[in-house]
Parts: C-alpha cells; sequence; structure tokens
C-alpha cells in the first residue's frame, strides 16, 4: 500500500533512479554500433560499464549526484 508515494515518475513520487551515459568508453561505442535491442545494449553494459557510465542519480526524486557537462 505504497503505490501512493512511489512505483513510476509521476510528480510529487519518490523515486530512486539512475541516468546512464550508454557509451562513455570508445569500445562501447563500437560494441552498442552493432546492438540492435535493449537486451544486447543492457548486456554491453553490464559487461562493458563502469563508474563512467553514471551520468547522475537521484534519491528519492531528488539530484544526489551529476557529472559536470
Amino acid at each position: 500500500s505504497l503505490d501512493h508515494k512511489g512505483g513510476n515518475f509521476e510528480k510529487g513520487k519518490e523515486a530512486d533512479f539512475i541516468v546512464l551515459y550508454w557509451a562513455a568508453k570508445e569500445l562501447q561505442t563500437l560494441r552498442l554500433e552493432n546492438s540492435n535491442s535493449l537486451q544486447d545494449n543492457l548486456f554491453a553494459l553490464m559487461m562493458l560499464g563502469d563508474d563512467r557510465n553514471i551520468h547522475s542519480t537521484y534519491v528519492a526524486g531528488k539530484l544526489d549526484y551529476s557529472v559536470a557537462d
């Protein structure tokens, strides 16, 4: 019975999430050129990803960390 607090991105709801760079490194860019599905992209990110792929994090819907652009 917490549906009123979370579960989606509606205004006023709490959420913890991250924003990712799909290809933060050259090898990831090359790998993603041959990818044709979300599952394949996620697998490549899981195998080749590291902290450079994190653009920003949100805790309880509020920006907690962001890479300086």
